[in-house]
């Protein structure tokens, strides 16, 4: 896989998932410099004495809207999955560390098939939480395990930053189904 050719910097930019940090919004910080800028313009213009007039929201969505776009523009970047982002409890990230690897691409049971149990309860299993990921990614973190494990880490992410480059996100490939909206809504009905 080709480990020694990458710098551990370089390990913070692909997820054990197969998900590429290098390309996600909440990594490269965009968003959060944009929510910031439109804050600042949309304060500064009063939007909410305006809002209802020109734009028919009332003042209760305008402040709502607001107060989200601070918090966009306060949020910390990720640091990568492997370098102190994302969820430290991911059964993907705990099972790699566990088996001191970096990503799925190098464990021989990749990927993990899901079974009952596993979707029964999918955020606290490895298969489980890999079968919502590559849901969300359109099994775009799967394919770039299998080139991983093809053609390794190096050539992955030189592929990757050239994507980057030319202006690739996470967010081009994401699915617009509500995913794990669902999975939490079936788990609240449990509750109840």
């Amino acid at each position: 896989m080709e480990k020694d050719k990458i710098s551990k910097e370089e390990t913070h930019l692909i997820a054990p998932c197969g998900i590429y940090c290098g390309a996600c919004d909440s990594f490269l910080g965009k968003s959060k410099k944009l929510a910031s800028e439109l804050y600042k313009i949309l304060e500064g213009f009063n939007l909410t004495d305006v809002g209802p007039v020109f734009l028919g929201a009332t003042q209760k969505q305008i402040k709502t809207f607001l107060k989200l776009l601070k918090k966009i523009g306060k949020n910390p970047k990720c640091l990568g999955c492997l370098g102190g982002g994302g969820n430290p409890m991911c059964p993907m990230k705990l099972c790699t560390k566990k088996k001191g690897i970096l990503t799925c691409a190098e464990c021989d049971e990749m990927p993990c098939p899901p079974n009952d149990a596993d979707l029964e309860n999918p955020l606290m299993s490895k298969a489980g939480m890999l079968h919502l990921i590559s849901r969300r990614y359109n099994k775009w973190n799967i394919e770039n395990l299998k080139k991983i494990k093809k053609d390794g880490y190096r050539k992955l992410i030189d592929e990757m930053q050239e994507k980057v480059r030319d202006g690739f996100l996470t967010s081009d490939v994401i699915s617009k189904e509500k995913i794990f909206t669902e999975v939490m809504e079936k788990m609240e009905k449990k509750k109840k």
